[in-house]
């Protein structure tokens, strides 16, 4: 029978802090001390608090989006007995020229 191997606090400790590095993966450091990266995952909950004084604090914002109103034209065309009303933007006159042109047709 395989016996499962242990690991000192102190490294378990050095591995999940080398985890908590930006950038790096959790698998990469696992494979480099020769660790399955489940049994490293099984261990960030255990030594992350550790760390908890040297995060960042997060501050939650409201953030507003503003999004640029364009103007539109309304053209208004009669078909037949059908009166169509139509709203375009104004910056693209040459598409609602082809529109028009489209329907009359």
């Amino acid at each position: 029978m395989h016996q499962r191997k242990s690991y000192p606090k102190s490294f378990k400790s050095q591995v999940v802090k080398e985890c908590q590095q930006p950038g790096v993966s959790v698998a990469a450091i696992a494979m480099s001390h020769g660790i399955n990266a489940n049994v490293v995952r099984r261990w960030l909950p255990l030594f992350s608090d550790q760390q908890a004084s040297t995060l960042p604090a997060f501050i939650p914002l409201k953030v507003e989006i503003k999004r640029k109103v364009e103007a539109l034209a309304t053209v208004e065309l009669s078909l037949g007995q059908q009166t169509l009303n139509v709203k375009w933007p104004i910056s693209d006159p040459e598409g609602c020229a082809r529109f028009v042109r489209g329907l009359t047709q």
